[in-house]
C-alpha cells in the first residue's frame, strides 16, 4: 500500500481522509507541522500552506462561502454564528495540494447547499448546518462520499486532476489569520 503525508492536527478530519485515501489503497501518515496560515483567499492560502510544508506533503483548507457573507476561509471561527445564516445559499469547499518542487498542485471539491437549523449529530464542524441541494438529511444525518466535498478533492488527487497547478510560494507580507 502507497502511504502519503497529510499534515492536520485535527483527529476527525484524519480519520475521514484516512478512510478516503484507503479507498484508493493508499495509506495516510500524520505530520503536525504548525503551519500559520496567512489572510487571504482560500487559493492563495493552500498555495502558500503546501509551500511551506515540505515536498508531497498535503495540507487542506476548508472554505464556507455563504451568500451575502464574509466567511469563507474563517469558518472554523464561526461555527457559533451559522444559525443566524439559515436559509442562505452555501458553497462548501476543500481545496488539497502537495508542493513537487517548485509548483504546487491544487485539487478541489466543492458541494452546493443552504443553511439549516442544526440537525444531525455526526460528523463535525459545519455539518449539522449543511443541507446539500437537492437532499433531505444534512451532512450530520448522511454524509456519502457523492455529497463530500473532502471525498471529491481526494478523487481528484488520486485521479492525477489538479484544479490548478501554481508556483510555490513561501514568502508572506501580508496579516496572519
Amino acid at each position: 500500500m502507497k502511504q502519503f503525508r497529510l499534515n492536520t492536527s485535527n483527529q476527525g478530519k484524519f480519520k475521514e481522509f484516512e478512510r478516503l485515501f484507503a479507498a484508493f489503497g493508499i495509506s495516510l501518515e500524520a505530520t503536525h507541522i504548525d503551519l500559520k496560515e496567512i489572510a487571504a483567499d482560500p487559493l492563495s492560502v493552500i498555495v502558500h500552506k503546501a509551500s511551506v510544508a515540505g515536498e508531497r506533503v498535503i495540507v487542506d483548507d476548508t472554505s464556507l462561502d455563504v451568500e451575502g457573507e464574509a466567511v469563507g476561509v474563517y469558518v472554523r471561527s464561526m461555527l457559533d454564528e451559522l444559525p443566524r445564516f439559515i436559509g442562505k445559499r452555501v458553497h462548501w469547499r476543500v481545496l488539497l495540494a502537495y508542493r513537487e518542487e517548485n509548483q504546487v498542485f491544487v485539487f478541489a471539491g466543492e458541494l452546493a447547499g443552504v443553511v439549516v437549523s442544526r440537525r444531525g449529530s455526526s460528523g463535525f464542524g459545519f455539518d449539522p448546518y449543511f443541507l446539500p441541494e437537492g437532499e433531505e438529511l444534512t451532512l450530520a444525518e448522511s454524509k456519502p462520499d457523492s455529497l463530500n466535498a473532502r471525498a471529491m478533492a481526494v478523487k481528484a488527487l488520486m485521479q492525477g486532476k489538479p484544479f490548478k497547478v501554481l508556483p510555490a510560494n513561501t514568502s508572506w507580507d501580508g496579516s496572519w489569520q
